[in-house]
């Protein structure tokens, strides 16, 4: 029993700390768009800007889920069978940070965008 409620608390801890990495980046970004209305507009040149904006703020996002999860990756890594099984999980490692940082990068450019056109009024 203490097993299950210890599994039960480690989960909602988990679900805590992914929390705070998305609740302040959001508002960031609603900011970004706000200030920055004039710069992200839905042109191309106006996306551009937006994804590169979210590309700089997730980058710092991507460190904190990195040291947050580095411990646990190199427990992990200790247990590799290989030293090529353990730079297999290195590589699968940084292309899972990758991909993840090129997703959150995409919706918060998203979001961005969204936010400057509610201040500007119009899709324009």
């Amino acid at each position: 029993m203490n097993n299950r409620r210890a599994l039960q608390r480690s989960l909602g801890e988990g679900l805590n700390s992914v929390m705070r990495y998305h609740f302040w980046y959001v508002l960031i970004h609603i900011g970004l768009g706000v200030i920055g209305y004039q710069y992200f507009t839905f042109t191309n040149i106006g996306g551009l800007y937006a994804f590169g904006v979210s590309l700089a703020v997730q980058a710092y996002a991507i460190f904190e889920i990195h040291r947050d999860a580095k411990p646990k990756f190199d427990a992990s890594l200790r247990s590799a069978k290989s030293l090529k099984a353990a730079e297999e999980m290195k590589a699968d490692y940084r292309k899972r940070l990758s991909r993840v940082w090129f997703m959150r990068s995409c919706m918060y450019a998203l979001l961005t965008l969204l936010s400057t056109m509610a201040v500007r009024g119009g899709g324009t």
